[in-house]
């Protein structure tokens, strides 16, 4: 029996699918004999007076129908519910805002003057030909449904269709494969909440840095030599000079350019591009903000980046960021901190504040020493060092959903750092910020002085020659003679836009929160 009944529901789903593609077939047909009618040009129709948002919130106080209001508004079909053949019902939706339609006959020809033009066939036929996903234009009056007393639109003439639908859309578009190769059919399916709260996650982070006197500014792209942060650079070449060009990996350098050349507060929300592969958290092109203070010390940085993160969760005020906030507030809206190499010590017992840490073989000797056994062969100071902040203080300390900040990093990792003074520049004076074991926010004070620049950038070089470390910066001369114009004491921060909308969307994997998914999404779309 309950074989019988399985097969027969699947007898009856694949009815439906074959009547679906009919109904299309025969409506495209149809369409295809009358382009113009079915794809007019608006400029030859009625104006329209309203949209879904307006209409509700201008009949909100409304508790009887209002036969002598008119409203046209256009929108596009969600579902449409048939009541017999007199009358249906049809769910609208249009920017963010969604509504219902009542179709009725008999309501329909009191306010048709020739009521010969419209025949209970000819209003059942129209009503059939309505698909969902068509866009409409819609006349009639402000009214309720009978039962449910749902504020509605009661049209008083047929429906104008403005651009048909010629696919059936799927009831429901669950596989996730499926999704992300036809994203705009799974947004007409399942909704663009993601888009919406990116949207509010970037409109307060430009709401809080306009108000600080910051300036939103383009930098390039293109240029010969990416740089700016510990990453490899996708390559092109201009056919018109035929030279080389990365594209960049970090606006850093451009923005600091900018500091030099007298705007004091800079940032730019843009894309950048790294030449890595994809995993649920990573995709080669991805959004940053960044952005440059002049006079601006860590401890500044710090308490801008906690007022930032407050400030967004309070802007887009879902369950998620509520979720976030209560924490937060309750650590007194302010991060947890965790000093690099005192917890290193604290974790391994091994003590660094005398080994010279741009040396693998001292570093890998100091933990020998205490039993820690590390697998270095051909690894820089920099790689050692980031696996053992993964390994022993991310892994322990920043997994909780109060952002958790590490501070006071190596020199060796921080080229583009300013030297922590209090222990003769082995640390520097930066922090990142973490939330449950994902990185968020890197920020610290810039380097200033042309010549020490110029040392970091030529000991990062050396890390790429000697070890092979393609992720260390190269020497960018061009950078270094910019800063002896005079570059002021500066605070940098930087932010990745996708974890942090990932973060208050509740999405694990980063193709949810970009509009078309990752590079191998976006190839088979």
């Amino acid at each position: 029996m309950l074989r019988w009944s399985l097969a027969s529901r699947l007898r009856g789903s694949f009815r439906l699918v074959q009547t679906q593609a009919v109904d299309f077939t025969a409506r495209n047909e149809t369409i295809s004999q009358n382009l113009n009618h079915f794809y007019p040009s608006l400029s030859e129709l009625t104006t329209v007076t309203t949209s879904i948002s307006h209409f509700k919130n201008k009949y909100a106080a409304l508790e009887n129908d209002d036969t002598s209001e008119r409203e046209v508004l256009r929108a596009r079909i969600n579902s449409i519910r048939s009541a017999g053949k007199n009358m249906c019902f049809i769910d609208v939706a249009h920017a963010q805002s969604s509504m219902q339609l009542i179709l009725n006959y008999n309501l329909m020809t009191k306010h048709i003057s020739d009521k010969s033009s419209v025949t209970k066939e000819d209003f059942f036929q129209h009503v059939q030909s309505l698909k969902p996903g068509d866009h409409i234009q819609a006349c009639g009056f402000p009214g309720f449904s009978q039962r449910e007393r749902t504020l509605s639109l009661k049209c008083t003439q047929l429906i104008r269709i403005l651009a048909p639908a010629l696919q059936a859309l799927p009831p429901k578009l669950s596989d996730p494969v499926k999704r992300n190769q036809n994203r705009v059919l799974d947004y007409q399916v399942n909704g663009h909440d993601s888009l919406i709260v990116r949207h509010k996650i970037l409109s307060a982070i430009r709401e809080f840095l306009n108000t600080r006197t910051f300036v939103e500014v383009e930098t390039p792209i293109l240029s010969s030599k990416a740089n700016g942060a510990a990453a490899e650079p996708f390559t092109t070449r201009a056919k018109s000079t035929g030279k080389t060009f990365e594209l960049r990996v970090a606006p850093e350098l451009w923005l600091k350019r900018l500091i030099v050349g007298g705007l004091d507060h800079v940032y730019e929300i843009g894309k950048v591009f790294r030449n890595e592969g994809v995993d649920a958290t990573h995709n080669p092109e991805f959004t940053t903000l960044e952005f440059y203070q002049s006079y601006a010390s860590m401890e500044d940085l710090i308490a801008l980046s906690e007022e930032l993160y407050l400030h967004v969760l309070s802007s887009v005020d879902s369950a998620i960021a509520k979720d976030l906030k209560e924490p937060f507030l309750a650590n007194g809206a302010k991060f947890n901190r965790v000093e690099f190499l005192p917890f290193l010590q604290k974790e391994t017992n091994v003590d660094l504040s005398e080994v010279d840490l741009t040396s693998s073989s001292e570093i890998t000797a100091a933990f020998a020493s205490k039993g820690i056994n590390l697998d270095t062969d051909g690894k820089s100071p920099q790689q050692i060092l980031n696996f053992l902040c993964g390994r022993y203080i991310e892994d322990k300390y920043c997994k909780g959903i109060v952002p958790t900040l590490i501070y006071h990093h190596p020199t060796v990792m921080s080229p583009l750092a300013k030297g922590n003074p209090e222990d003769s520049m082995l640390t520097s004076k930066r922090f990142e910020v973490f939330i449950g074991g994902k990185e968020y926010i890197n920020a610290y004070e810039e380097e200033n002085c042309p010549a020490l620049q110029l040392q970091k950038f030529i000991a990062q070089q050396e890390a790429h020659d000697n070890y092979g470390d393609n992720e260390s910066l190269a020497v960018d001369n061009s950078y270094v003679e910019a800063m002896k114009w005079g570059m002021p004491p500066i605070g940098g921060f930087g932010l990745g836009v996708d974890r942090l909308c990932m973060l208050l969307t509740g999405n694990t994997r980063i193709e949810r929160v970009l509009s078309f998914g990752t590079i191998d999404d976006i190839s088979r779309q």
